[in-house]
């Protein structure tokens, strides 16, 4: 029998939790906590505050987090931090006891940073503006592209008050992929490669906003809610977390063709070499056929497949769900598909329960028997790895 390692890895776990039709994640390396996305409305007050109410009550007050990172600022990303920063906002400011969490930074490329813009309007102004122009452009999504602005600049403002370094360990400018800052230390024993965004990306936003600047000479920058939100998901933060000889590809919103562009500029995928394999990888846009075609699912594997979606706007998609499952047909490496809702009956938007139980249903009829397992009301995933 070998000797164990005289410094054996930290345990290493990602925590799902169910954010509605958002992301929130929880990784947990050792002692040390990371929080990615806190979801959109309504997550902070059911799902994340709670959660980490709990880890405080096992860990002590104020509960330390390493790091805080927002991929991007889409509102079903953002919405549970800025909810989670006021809060502590407010209890810092009325005196009502002290922070019940602290964290060494957070990564967030802020409106402003990332177009050059300047943000100088209050939070009512930003806020009229956005519903304002979220009333001439019918539908949810134009009300979520509305929303997208304000909430960044509200959380930007907050982390200020609260005195919370902005991308510290990037240098204090932008998290984006290549240069010297590409890998960083979170914690010991713990990097985060930066895959996404890409500076061109970053560039093609500036220039959009740019535009929008020349066609509304006399508006306020806050008033640019009209920007194609596209955008933001081209400027989504990607990560691939490592601890030892574990990996976790966390994507955000980004799009597979950027992804894959990242992983080659590192060597880790190429067209003509074996697939990457990592042990998670959280599938981008909650499993939107948008973000995602064949090659990706061929180039990279995961032991783990985490889809975090309600059914809203259809996510997860069928079409997401067979590039997946035939890239993965008659492989003899197992895997596990986790998802946040649908496992029962209600649970989910638009028939969830029923689309999915289906889905699986036709999988196992052409022998493909799917390890899925979904999340159950009250609960979270535990990945351990």
């Amino acid at each position: 029998m070998n000797p164990p390692p005289d410094n054996p890895p930290a345990p290493l776990a990602l925590e799902v939790l169910r954010a509605e039709h958002g992301d929130c994640l929880l990784l947990t390396h050792g002692q040390e906590l990371v929080l990615i996305d806190g979801g959109p409305s309504t997550v902070y007050d059911d799902t994340l505050g709670p959660r980490l109410r709990q880890l405080a009550d096992e860990r002590g007050e104020p509960l330390w987090i390493r790091l805080i990172m927002v991929s991007h600022i889409d509102d079903d990303h953002i919405v549970g931090l800025t909810d989670m920063f006021g809060e502590a906002r407010e209890r810092k400011e009325t005196s009502t006891g002290p922070p019940q969490w602290q964290t060494g930074e957070l990564w967030f490329n802020a409106f402003d940073a990332l177009t050059g813009a300047s943000g100088a309007a209050d939070k009512a102004a930003v806020q009229g503006a956005a519903l304002a122009l979220a009333a001439k452009a019918p539908g949810q999504e134009s009300k979520a592209v509305a929303a997208s602005i304000p909430n960044g600049i509200a959380l930007r403002d907050d982390a200020l008050f609260l005195a919370v370094p902005l991308n510290k360990s990037a240098g204090g400018g932008l998290v984006e992929s290549g240069g010297d800052a590409a890998t960083i230390e979170v914690a010991p024993g713990l990097t985060f490669t930066v895959i996404a965004p890409a500076p061109q990306r970053v560039e093609a936003l500036r220039e959009k906003w740019e535009k929008w600047q020349r066609d509304h000479p006399s508006a306020a920058v806050q008033e640019a809610k009209n920007l194609d939100r596209s955008v933001f998901n081209l400027s989504s933060i990607a990560v691939l977390a490592r601890s030892g000889e574990r990996t976790l590809l966390l994507t955000g919103d980004a799009r597979s063709d950027d992804l894959l562009d990242g992983l080659g500029n590192l060597e880790l995928v190429a067209d003509d070499g074996d697939p990457l394999m990592v042990d998670v990888l959280k599938l981008p846009h909650h499993g939107s056929i948008r973000n995602v075609d064949a090659r990706f699912f061929d180039r990279v594997r995961a032991r783990h497949y985490v889809i975090s979606a309600n059914g809203r706007d259809g996510n997860p998609e069928n079409e997401t769900l067979d590039l997946l499952c035939d890239a993965r047909q008659g492989d003899e490496e197992p895997w596990t598909l986790w998802l946040t809702y649908g496992g029962e009956p209600g649970d989910g938007k638009l028939d969830l329960h029923e689309r999915l139980s289906k889905y699986l249903k036709g999988r196992e009829d052409q022998n493909q028997k799917i390890d899925a397992r979904f999340a159950k009301p009250g609960e979270r995933h535990t990945i351990e790895l």
